[in-house]
């Protein structure tokens, strides 16, 4: 499709692969841990989404949900992956579940952390970016300043909010075209309506795994429960002590969920 610019893209392993999507203000950063426990067997694209991490926010032409899906088969179709697994988590969730329903044939499987799915409402630190004239004055005013904010929301165990961390997320934050970039992905995507939350489940008929922290405080551990009852051929794994990454505050617990459930639905397709 044309009108997408390069994606930066992590890519690690071999084997069956796997389409790997971070959070809103997040990057594949993100995936850190998971990568060298899951790369043995799998292999891995982690894409950073436009105006996050090391992709320019100039490399999409708008930041709607449809376009960014539209994103991720080009970028598929560029390294030659007809088909794939696609793990998400948060925002990556969303898109995940849109992936899946607007392209069946090309994901064979969906494990969702924390997907933003049945979100009533953005998180309080993107909440601004939504206003007309406080939305620019919010996106001028967001530098990596806001990492450790962000991160004290969505970890648990706040001991993993290491210097090392903070860095690792602060380039997303850097440049004013990114966050510009972020307030237009804000202001250009409303939350789902439950009745769209209907008619997009109704079309997943993949295997999913929601992955969820217990004490998660950004999207509720409730939404797991609501989910799954829309998706009866979910399975549904609530992680104790975990927050809103479950890929980052419980990296080992993930792993093997991934790797059993990824092996299992590899099983079934064939």
């Amino acid at each position: 499709m044309s009108g997408f610019g390069p994606w930066h893209c992590l890519e690690a392993g071999a084997g069956p692969p796997v389409l790997l999507l971070h959070g809103l203000g997040a990057c594949s950063f993100s995936w850190r841990e998971l990568l060298p426990r899951l790369a043995p067997r799998f292999h891995l694209l982690a894409p950073d989404l436009p105006a996050h991490g090391a992709t320019p926010a100039a490399a999409t032409p708008d930041f709607r949900l449809q376009t960014l899906a539209a994103g991720l088969l080009t970028l598929l179709d560029r390294r030659g992956v007809a088909t794939c697994a696609v793990v998400g988590n948060s925002l990556g969730g969303g898109l995940a579940v849109l992936l899946a329903a607007q392209a069946p044939a090309r994901v064979a499987a969906l494990a969702l952390l924390a997907p933003a799915v049945m979100v009533r409402r953005y998180p309080l630190l993107f909440q601004p970016l939504r206003l007309p004239l406080l939305g620019r004055l919010t996106a001028l005013a967001l530098g990596p300043w806001i990492v450790p904010l962000g991160l004290k929301l969505a970890y648990h165990r706040q001991e993993l909010l290491t210097p090392e961390v903070v860095a690792g997320y602060a380039p997303t934050f850097r440049p004013l075209a990114n966050r510009l970039g972020l307030m237009r992905l804000a202001r250009e995507n409303d939350p789902w309506p439950p009745e769209e939350v209907r008619r997009l489940l109704a079309r997943i008929h993949q295997p999913v795994s929601l992955i969820w922290g217990r004490e998660d405080r950004i999207l509720p551990a409730s939404q797991a429960t609501e989910l799954q009852a829309l998706l009866p051929q979910a399975e549904l794994h609530l992680l104790p002590q975990v927050g809103h990454a479950p890929q980052e505050e419980a990296p080992e617990a993930t792993a093997e969920i991934l790797i059993a459930f990824l092996a299992a639905a590899g099983k079934n397709d064939t």
